[in-house]
């Protein structure tokens, strides 16, 4: 068997003028695999399950083991409290950088709803990590990406939204820009590190993300345009109440041409 992948590499040039450089291929058990182009190489993930293929302890991830574990322990009613050691949340860390690098080049391929899925899933083990784990350190090793993996979590679902329906895409994104941004202000407040909320980079994206979807926000229908819908979908109730607006509106123009 040849072990030189130059071929391979010849044949996918790395350009260090993109961000990220990657592809889905079917592997040779007929799956999709994601391929990510590196200066110095390829690196190859599967497309769903484990990022690496493994199935440690027969399961999908560490994260899942270590889940099963704790929920065991506790109903073992033993009198000392669950926790991970340094190895174990050694395993949660690199288990958890596999899955960074499958979002990443997820994103890149706008494929939103596994990036939700595999962002969701860091975002659980930071949080049982730092929840169970035994030393500070290994709590903090993780837990300091959470506003990273907040930020693609968010653009993830704005894009998803924005996907079904531009209309009605663009109002949810808002409410997602604005949901990430509480979680992100509260994780510095967690930590009494507000001063350093200028500098956050994550912050500074679901901002400015935000305000460019109100900028491209298409106007509201007016009360006119609603009516005549209601009327063309018979909903007359809906029509009744979309009147006396308008005629509300016109009443105010009127009292604020007498007062001028």
């Amino acid at each position: 068997m040849n072990e030189d992948i130059g071929h391979l590499l010849d044949s996918w040039w790395y350009d260090p003028e993109e961000d990220i450089m990657v592809r889905v291929i079917r592997g040779d058990d007929h799956r999709p695999k994601i391929q990510m182009r590196i200066d110095l190489g390829v690196m190859q993930m599967e497309l769903d399950g484990n990022p690496t293929g493994d199935n440690p302890e027969g399961l999908e991830s560490w994260l899942e083991y270590y889940e099963i574990q704790q929920s065991q322990y506790e109903k073992s009613r033993v009198d000392d409290y669950f926790s991970l050691s340094g190895e174990d949340c050694k395993k949660l860390r690199r288990e958890a950088v596999h899955y960074y690098y499958r979002y990443l080049c997820l994103m890149k391929l706008e494929d939103y709803s596994r990036v939700v899925r595999d962002t969701e899933r860091n975002l659980r083990a930071f949080a049982f990590v730092k929840k169970y784990a035994s030393s500070e350190m290994d709590r903090w090793a993780l837990d300091q990406y959470r506003p990273y993996v907040i930020m693609m979590n968010t653009r993830a679902r704005a894009s998803l939204a924005l996907r079904q329906d531009v209309e009605s895409g663009i109002v949810k994104a808002v409410e997602f820009f604005d949901q990430g941004i509480v979680k992100i202000v509260g994780f510095y407040k967690e930590y009494s590190i507000n001063s350093e909320l200028e500098n956050s980079m994550e912050l500074s994206i679901l901002k400015a993300l935000k305000n460019e979807f109100l900028r491209i926000s298409p106007p509201s229908p007016s009360y006119e345009e609603e009516l005549e819908k209601a009327v063309r979908e018979e909903r007359f109730e809906d029509a009744a109440i979309l009147r006396d607006k308008i005629r509300q509106q016109e009443e105010k123009k009127e009292s604020g041409k007498k007062a001028k």
